[in-house]
């Protein structure tokens, strides 16, 4: 990951920007990978393990995930709007709405993390 450098020049605005979005690609990062890894572990519970209740979980897991990945990446590219805001009620409708997916991307991130704990107890048993 690419850090951002900010300068004096920089508008607190242009530095907020900056900084949403570099968390915005981390999110979007972490649900890639999420996708991958719920395929995996998919493949696990089925053909080694043999739940298929686990496996379902896994799958609607996925659904969700990708379904908030396309909610991130069309948000992704709306997130320059927020350069044409001249008044604080613009500017706080994006602050919002970026507030909004964090707590959507945690919330997924909460779901996923118990049902892989799932899975990996039942790995151990």
């Amino acid at each position: 990951m690419e850090l951002n450098k900010f300068f004096s020049h920089d508008t607190d605005e242009e530095i907020i920007h900056a900084k949403r979005l570099q968390e915005l690609n981390i999110w979007i990062s972490h649900l890639n990978y999420i996708t991958k890894e719920c395929d995996w572990l998919g493949q696990i519970t089925t053909n080694k393990i043999g739940d298929k209740v686990l496996s379902e979980k896994l799958s609607e897991i996925n659904t969700l995930n990708t379904a908030m990945l396309n909610e991130l990446i069309n948000y992704k590219s709306s997130i320059d709007s927020f350069h044409e805001c001249d008044d604080l009620e613009c500017d706080l409708f994006y602050i919002n709405q970026h507030d909004v997916f964090c707590t959507k991307y945690v919330k997924l991130i909460e779901d996923y993390r118990e049902v892989k704990t799932q899975v990996f107890l039942k790995i151990v048993e």
